[in-house]
């Protein structure tokens, strides 16, 4: 009688146990980049929404030589600060001064400040005073304008240079006024504009020489 014998044989898995192993990275592939984008949505969300970017607590009067400006303070109906006057020259160039603070809880950059345009008034930065906790006198800390970095909670003065165009028309009577500078700034790479009130209305009144 003779025996056969086999030589041992190697369990077959079924497939679904074998490809097992297999599929695991790509899976976690998937899920890394649902969970990135979800972030990178959150991330986008947020950046759009937050308004770091306030009115500071200090403010300026303009002083600059040669220039009659009647100023006054206002309380009344939830709005405080003041409003500067000052007849209408045309091609007159001067400058005033508010403050910034940053409410957020990421220091930012501030890149520029101003609406520069070709025709009708023009404003922007030429000075500024990064840190007016460091300086705070009325004018210390003040240089010429270059980005800088404003910390959570602290507040930044910005010199505005206002040009009035040769050709400015305001009948006596009428004025063109603001309380308003758009700022760019910078958070965590991403460039954002912001329109912040300054706390002071700048108002340029009409005369018989700038009547049309």
């Amino acid at each position: 009688m003779k025996t056969l014998t086999r030589p041992p044989q190697t369990p077959v898995r079924p497939r679904a146990v074998a490809d097992a192993p297999r599929r695991w990275p790509r899976r976690l592939a998937a899920i890394a980049t649902v969970v990135v984008l979800i972030v990178a949505a959150i991330a986008a969300v947020w950046l759009s929404n937050i308004e770091p970017l306030a009115t500071g607590p200090v403010t300026y009067s303009i002083t600059e030589h040669g220039l009659h400006v009647e100023r006054r303070d206002v309380d009344a109906l939830g709005v405080t600060g003041t409003v500067q006057s000052l007849p209408m020259i045309r091609g007159m160039v001067f400058r005033y001064r508010f403050s910034i603070t940053n409410t957020g809880r990421l220091p930012i950059t501030i890149v520029d400040a101003g609406f520069p345009q070709s025709q009708g008034i023009s404003t922007h930065a030429v000075q500024a005073s990064p840190s007016l906790v460091q300086n705070p006198g009325a004018g210390s800390g003040f240089g010429p304008f270059a980005p800088f970095r404003l910390s959570p909670g602290d507040v930044a003065g910005l010199t505005m240079e206002v040009t009035v165009p040769r050709d400015a028309c305001s009948a006596p009577g009428s004025f063109t006024s603001w309380y308003q500078e758009p700022v760019t700034y910078r958070v965590l790479g991403v460039v954002r504009n912001a329109t912040v009130e300054t706390g002071t209305e700048i108002r340029l009144e009409g005369t018989d020489a700038t009547a049309c």
